[in-house]
């Protein structure tokens, strides 16, 4: 199962590398997240375009974070494709997550739908480390949907559904909600809840906010804090370069002794 799952990393991973000349940089970027069931977590992340192969957007987004102490990162690949006349965006990702809190390692995979009124992103996450310190990574699934306020597209609406398979505890499943705000280029703040602390491996419920800060290359030296309303309908082109929505965390369980 290790064999194959880093088989599929590497190949798709590849082909991404070797369609890039030259990667280039679409923004950088940083975040804080805080909540009530967890250490404080602090977030750097970037886009890289990969270049494209026919009308495919290939991409990489590489993430680290710091959290309680300990160091967490993900590298991964994604492509993106217009479908459907060009009204609407399909994509996939895969990702190697790791964390040196007890040294998980996953491979999480994704397909995500950009439609001009809303979006839609389902994830799998699949552990491949040993049990260390009686914690064991979990298994999971999870299906958020974005939705835009018609004439307020600044604010969108966050819905989420997951399931992680536990093995000696209960399993961690349930459904949650967020409101991501993001009145300026450069800032966005969610706010939300959710049945589960998953990032602690909690089976219980938590609220959270982040602050996520975005700096596009190519506006550098713009007003990047100039309130901006947002369109609706979406340009789902002006999306290429959306962060995968995905769960960054590798979820675990206590084992009992």
């Amino acid at each position: 199962m290790k064999k194959l799952i880093m088989v599929i990393l590497f190949c798709f991973c590849g082909t991404s590398v070797y369609a890039a000349s030259t990667p280039e940089v679409i923004w950088v970027g940083g975040g804080w997240r805080l909540s009530d069931e967890s250490a404080p977590i602090f977030m750097a992340d970037t886009f890289l375009s990969l270049g494209q192969l026919d009308s495919t957007y290939l991409f990489s987004e590489p993430l680290l974070f710091l959290k309680g102490g300990e160091i967490g990162l993900g590298l991964g690949a994604g492509a993106r494709v217009p479908i459907l006349d060009g009204q609407a965006l399909a994509g996939y990702n895969v990702f190697f997550d790791y964390t040196t809190d007890n040294y998980h390692k996953r491979l999480t995979t994704g397909a995500e739908f950009f439609h001009p009124t809303f979006s839609a992103h389902i994830n799998a996450y699949l552990p491949f480390s040993d049990e260390h310190n009686r914690r064991e990574a979990l298994p999971g699934i999870d299906l958020a949907l974005g939705i835009p306020i018609p004439n307020a597209s600044f604010i969108t609406l966050w819905p989420t559904l997951y399931y992680y398979d536990g093995r000696d505890e209960d399993d961690l499943k349930g459904l949650g909600f967020a409101v991501e705000v993001k009145p300026v280029k450069a800032l966005s703040v969610t706010v939300g809840g959710r049945n589960d602390a998953i990032e602690s491996g909690r089976d219980r419920g938590e609220i959270f906010i982040s602050l996520q800060f975005t700096l596009p290359m190519e506006r550098l030296g713009e007003d990047l804090f100039k309130f901006e309303k947002g369109e609706y309908p979406r340009n789902v082109n002006a999306l290429l370069d959306h962060r995968v929505v995905r769960e960054p965390f590798i979820t675990y369980e206590h084992r009992l002794p």
